[in-house]
């Protein structure tokens, strides 16, 4: 079989995308409106908000090198990773539809509800990003079809945001919470087909007595993969746009449902762009696109700014075109950590796929947890006032200036860490190719 040709079904291939599709439909709902619904509608105060968010993050995002590690060292009797993910299907919508119910009670009560929900729905979610990214390296053996795999969920990723788009529109005619359960009946039905069609098909020899405590040295051995993530991290938690994309509509331009032509405008060219990610990667490579890319968002970052957003079809396109490069970092990061994982597998003599991925959502999360704070830091400082129907000048230029140049903080640190990362597609072929054969590789038709 040739290099570059599939294993994968085309049935398997959508369905693995339709996955990441509901669990991104899922993500992106809380992670760009919770915060406003906590604020605006139970009527949470900025500082218990961002208390709350600060800790329920921390607590969640420190799980997960846990699940990761539990993931390495649990093997099912025949598959390692789609057991979790069938667990998860059922889980995480129902999970997530509880974090947006308004209770009729004491504010101290729906502060504890708040707490409780979305503590609980952050450690359901940890069960299923590991294994989801996991799943493309044992789907098949040959890199650029799982770069492909990776690329589709990243795709999917994408279209979450944009049907996350008409969220506010729905909102203002059905209410949050019946709002939030159409999009998690949503995300279940796309998610639902992958634990029948999804096969892991490579196997490779695992040590059934590998323990936590070798998995987590082997993790600290990985330099490219802990050095990729400081970067990461930097773009994560200064990742503002989607946290402020709703204040900004609401009080900048005076229309929240305006969030929705301004999420659609800008992930638009992110969907034109997904599909062209391997053939980019094949034609540049990881590290220089990640480069190019972050360079370009900066100085259109600037150039945003300047232009300001007095008119509409001006801020609109070039946001089309920011955040296109903005986004292409986010979307092939789990490529970066596929590759950190054939590192790893090289110099250790172990894979420890679980370990490696929970890294990425850990850094994930705590990016998440980091960018809630900053924003809901940054509002305070710049005199935010909740629910009040009109903002002050100096309110509405704060709000301009972390939507637009706060950003620019993490792509610089991204743009140094390249610099010194220096695992290349060249390289990680060579690792997979001495690790097929020293971790004993079996491939099966199944």
């Amino acid at each position: 079989m040739g290099k570059n040709s599939f294993q994968t079904t085309r049935l398997e291939r959508m369905s693995y995308g339709g996955f990441f599709l509901g669990q991104n439909i899922i993500y992106v709902i809380q992670f760009q409106f919770l915060m406003y619904f906590y604020t605006e509608y139970v009527g949470l105060s900025l500082g218990h908000t961002t208390t709350m968010l600060l800790i329920a993050k921390l607590w969640d995002a420190f799980n997960d090198p846990i699940m990761g590690a539990i993931v390495d060292k649990v093997n099912f009797k025949k598959e390692k990773y789609l057991p979790w993910l069938r667990f998860v299907t059922y889980i995480l919508p129902l999970s997530m539809f509880f974090v947006f119910i308004n209770i009729d009670a004491a504010y101290n009560v729906k502060l504890i509800y708040a707490y409780i929900t979305y503590i609980i729905f952050g450690m359901v979610y940890t069960v299923s990003d590991s294994p989801l990214f996991s799943l493309a390296t044992v789907m098949s053996r040959h890199a650029y079809e799982r770069d492909t795999l990776i690329s589709h969920g990243r795709l999917a990723a994408a279209l979450a945001a944009i049907l996350s788009a008409a969220f506010m529109s729905i909102k203002v005619k059905a209410g949050w919470t019946l709002t939030a359960g159409v999009y998690c009946v949503v995300a279940f039905l796309v998610m639902f087909p992958m634990q029948f069609h999804a096969k892991e098909r490579v196997k490779y020899h695992r040590s059934s007595d590998i323990t936590f405590q070798k998995i987590f040295r082997f993790l600290f051995k990985n330099k490219y993969l802990l050095l990729y993530y400081i970067g990461y991290l930097a773009i994560s938690a200064t990742n503002t746009l989607q946290t402020m994309a709703v204040y900004f509509a609401n009080s900048n331009l005076g229309d929240e449902t305006l969030v929705t032509v301004i999420m659609a405008v800008v992930i638009i060219p992110v969907i034109i762009v997904a599909p062209f990610l391997p053939t980019m990667i094949k034609a540049f490579g990881k590290k220089k696109l990640t480069i190019y890319s972050s360079a370009a968002m900066i100085i259109l970052s600037v150039i945003q700014y300047f232009a300001g957003y007095e008119n509409l079809a001006v801020f609109l396109g070039i946001a089309a075109v920011r955040v296109t490069f903005m986004q292409i970092p986010l979307l092939i990061y789990g490529m970066f950590t596929a590759d950190c994982i054939e590192y790893g597998a090289y110099i250790n003599g172990e894979r420890t796929e679980g370990i490696a991925f929970s890294i990425q959502t850990f850094i994930t999360k705590l990016g998440g947890a980091i960018s809630a704070t900053l924003s809901l830091s940054l509002l305070g400082l710049f005199g935010y006032v909740k629910q009040a129907p009109i903002q002050s000048a100096d309110t509405l230029e704060g709000i301009w200036i972390i939507m637009s140049l706060v950003p620019i903080i993490g792509y610089a640190i991204m743009i140094l860490i390249m610099y010194v990362y220096k695992l290349n597609e060249k390289d990680v072929a060579l690792m997979m190719e001495h690790n097929q054969a020293k971790l004993g590789l079996k491939e099966t038709s199944e």
